[in-house]
């Protein structure tokens, strides 16, 4: 079990919440439940529905797009933010290749965070146009 002192920690380490309050960083750990994946169980699946935001305690996954592996994850990294901002479909799937504990934070409560905390909206959207500024160099380069 995480406990919150841990999980505002974890949080604290994420880039996408790089910067925020320790307010609102014990909120964001307040909303997470912890979630167990076993080896080979998908966490999340493409083309499915988002409805939260996964941040890894321990453990590795594969991330796969049209099941072509596009990256690895490890504790501390996390996914889910942009299908969860915006409730689209899930951009790839995130398999446990071990035993993989996330700490997940669920959509809607994480959209009444950001509308009461303009830095963490901030932060989510220099976050996002980072993505965009990367994919847009992988594209035209």
């Amino acid at each position: 079990m995480v406990t919150a002192a841990q999980r505002v920690e974890l949080l604290s380490r994420v880039p996408l919440f790089a910067g925020v309050s320790k307010g609102t960083l014990r909120r964001l750990a307040a909303l997470g439940r912890e979630t167990i994946h076993e080896p080979g169980q998908a966490i999340v699946q493409e083309g499915r529905t988002a409805h939260s935001l996964h941040v890894i305690v321990e453990g590795s996954a594969t991330v796969r797009v049209k099941s072509r592996v596009v990256g690895r994850l490890s504790a501390g990294d996390f996914f889910g933010e942009i299908a969860l901002l915006d409730r689209g479909p899930r951009a790839a799937t995130v398999t446990a290749d071990t035993r993989v504990v996330t700490l997940a934070v669920e959509g809607t409560a994480l959209r009444g965070l950001i509308e009461a905390d303009a830095r963490l909206a901030v932060h989510l959207l220099a976050h996002l146009a980072a993505k965009v500024r990367e994919l847009d160099r992988r594209l035209f380069d």
